[in-house]
């Protein structure tokens, strides 16, 4: 049965159907899990262990993921799956039908469209960078000139990052095996983590951005670290730790606003390459990660001393350090939602209310990777990253009509924020935070 001849049955009041759902409700049973996208129920039951994005998928059991569904572009998925009922697709906010038309329009300009110069150039810049260190290690005896080295390499791993980003949103090849492939290059060999690791988690990031589900201890897991809570709504989940465990958290959490800086810069490498590769178990990453440290081992084994090829490396972290809060700093200080708030909240509305934009000008977008648009990024997350600032004016102009919140400002201002979010997080923090 088509969709079309379900709807016509469903306002008839056909009996027959399955199961039809309106206004929409919980619809989840012990033995069919469904999701709801653009009005019909589809049963995933035997597909979440098979979704591409991982169990994110069971978050949007009973539920609508019509808007979510759409920004990763899947309509193509559902040709060869029937309906199995139909529900009122609820209007959460008025805004939605004008990001909706926001959405055709970017299509009908292009937005959405590879740009093959911009990502050949962005290449050859790595590439050039990349052998630019080597050179600078190999070919030259100064110490200064090795040090300077390290930084370029810090410039090339943030550089290798945005292209793995762009990779596993399908931005380039728009093809999943190409894109994939090509982002494990980027991101396990060259940059230096398990691609498809941060590709898990990013998916569900995008998916249920800053959202928090006390019920199965889950929160967005690019915004939960253990030695800080940025956010009251993440209390709970520090809740039935040992007593040693508690107090040491407690004590990290009351100061989060004075740690947070030096954890970012000096430890935040170290963090994700260890996170990726501890609970990488895929052959591949591991394959493509001994190809990282075959070509680091190779272009340390030129320094002189021990000595240098300690700070060679801790410099070249240190500054990668620095780029982490080009992200962390668009989310920690926004909006967070319980499981019921986000379902019950728009989802473009709610991608607004989680993000801030960094105001900074086009001859930065290089170093942001194009991210400093992270509103524009989180509402259409298969736009190509050149075209994220011109679609900014669009996406602030239905916002202002609409009465939502479009945070924009400069990087200082930003962290400004942050930190006296933080401290403001760590004053209400308890010991048993119930």
């Amino acid at each position: 049965m088509s969709p079309t001849e379900l709807k016509k049955r469903s306002d008839a009041g056909d009996d027959s159907i399955p199961f039809i759902c309106e206004p929409l409700v919980e619809v989840a049973t012990k033995d069919k899990k469904v999701v709801g996208v653009n009005g019909y129920w589809y049963d995933v039951t035997n597909f979440i262990q098979h979704h591409p994005g991982g169990p994110i998928i069971e978050e949007y059991i009973g539920k609508d993921a019509s808007q979510v569904f759409q920004a990763y572009g899947h309509q193509g998925v559902l040709k060869h799956r029937k309906p199995v009922g139909s529900y009122k697709i609820p209007k959460l906010h008025p805004a939605d039908e004008d990001f909706d038309k926001l959405v055709h329009l970017f299509h009908e300009k292009g937005y959405f469209i590879t740009d093959w110069v911009f990502y050949i150039k962005k290449i050859s810049l790595v590439l050039s960078i990349w052998a630019t260190v080597f050179v600078l290690v190999i070919c030259f005896e100064q110490w200064y000139m090795h040090y300077f080295g390290a930084v370029l390499l810090a410039f090339m791993w943030q550089q290798c990052g945005f292209i793995m980003h762009d990779f596993h949103h399908g931005q380039v090849f728009r093809e999943r095996f190409k894109d994939h492939f090509a982002g494990t290059i980027f991101g396990t060999t060259l940059f230096g983590i398990s691609s498809h690791w941060w590709h898990d988690e990013h998916v569900v990031h995008h998916s249920v951005t800053n959202m928090v589900n006390l019920s199965n201890r889950f929160a967005d897991p690019q915004m939960w670290e253990g030695v800080w809570a940025q956010n009251e709504k993440l209390f709970p989940l520090f809740k039935g730790m040992p007593l040693l465990k508690s107090v040491v958290q407690y004590v990290l959490i009351k100061i989060q606003h004075i740690t947070f800086v030096p954890v970012v810069i000096f430890i935040g490498r170290y963090d994700i390459v260890i996170d990726s590769m501890r609970v990488e178990r895929r052959w591949f990453e591991w394959v493509a990660w001994s190809f990282h440290w075959l070509w680091m081992v190779t272009l340390l084994s030129y320094l002189p001393t021990w000595r240098q090829v300690v700070l060679f490396y801790f410099i070249a972290a240190s500054v990668q350090g620095t780029f982490h809060f080009q992200l962390i700093l668009s989310h920690y200080c926004k909006s967070f939602y319980r499981a019921d708030e986000f379902h019950t909240t728009s989802w473009y509305e709610a991608q607004i209310l989680t993000n801030m934009n960094i105001d900074t000008s086009t001859r930065q977008d290089w170093c942001y990777g194009g991210l400093n648009y992270h509103i524009e990024h989180h509402l259409f997350p298969k736009m190509a990253r050149n075209h994220l600032r011109d679609a900014g004016p669009y996406v602030e102009e239905v916002c202002k009509r609409h009465g939502i919140d479009y945070d924009m400002c400069c990087i200082t201002e930003a962290m400004w924020k942050t930190l006296v979010h933080l401290k403001k997080a760590g004053t209400h923090y308890k010991l048993d935070p119930r």
